[in-house]
């Protein structure tokens, strides 16, 4: 089996009912938050897909939002675009299929040094609250590069969609640690971006977490990181940037 394919996104064994990893192995890119050059590439096989931007935001003024794919290999990639729900549950997100939203192509071979233009269009009118999606755009298999005994790896972009945004009352965050876990509620209505997450014990010592990257919670969400040594003593301090901005906090955890 490739080791460069050993990366598997959360949304694919998540996403209905693990049916999304019903082919190969992928090389998954989270592109979850925008960046300068608007572009998220990722190689394998000599296959290169530039997608920008990298966060889509429909509000209740616009009907659609646009995606650009760019073939920067030097043969044709065919691909899948495929919209899921997003929501939260249990402290871990969670996706469902939907059509909510049009998708428009769904299946597409982009030539070699050519530009995809992919359509995400309302299929209803805006309405109060945030709603949150994934965009999710696949590699499909190429029979010519089929390898015997050799799970062969693709590319996966999965890109945050938000309709309604504007429509949604704002983030409000609590943090609280209750045995080995770190939770962060948000009891508003908005997605929050969490970056940078730092947390401290009484001492000063830094709090290993078993994973620390970008998360998002979602309003009337929450998002929970396992503590990698168990239920810390004492105050304990946790800084990040939330939505760019640096943010702290103290807590006292719960340890029963």
């Amino acid at each position: 089996m490739i080791r460069r394919a050993a990366v598997i996104s959360k949304l694919a064994l998540a996403a209905a009912g693990g049916s999304f990893l019903s082919f190969g192995l992928y090389q998954a890119a989270h592109a979850e938050e925008p960046v300068a050059a608007a572009a998220a590439p990722l190689a394998d096989r000599g296959a290169r897909l530039n997608i920008a931007p990298l966060r889509l935001e429909l509000d209740a003024t616009k009907t659609g939002v646009t995606v650009m794919l760019t073939n920067t290999s030097a043969r044709p990639l065919p691909v899948q675009t495929r919209l899921f729900a997003w929501s939260q549950d249990a402290g871990e997100d969670r996706y469902a299929p939907s059509t909510a939203l049009t998708v428009s192509p769904s299946i597409i071979s982009i030539a070699p040094g050519a530009t995809q233009i992919v359509r995400v269009l309302r299929t209803s009118p805006a309405s109060p609250g945030e709603k949150r999606f994934r965009l999710a755009v696949d590699q499909l298999p190429d029979p010519s590069l089929a390898t015997s005994g050799e799970a062969e790896a693709r590319l996966r972009f999965t890109v945050p969609v938000f309709l309604d945004r504007d429509k949604a009352e704002p983030a409000v965050l609590a943090w609280r640690i209750t045995g080995n876990r770190l939770e962060l509620a948000n009891t508003g209505g908005r997605t929050t971006r969490v970056l940078g997450l730092v947390v401290k014990n009484a001492a000063g010592a830094v709090v290993q977490l078993e994973r620390n990257s970008l998360r998002y919670v979602l309003g009337q969400s929450t998002i929970a990181w396992s503590l990698v040594n168990g239920c810390p003593t004492g105050p304990v301090t946790i800084s990040a940037q939330i939505d760019g901005q640096s943010a702290n906090a103290t807590v006292t955890p719960t340890c029963g």
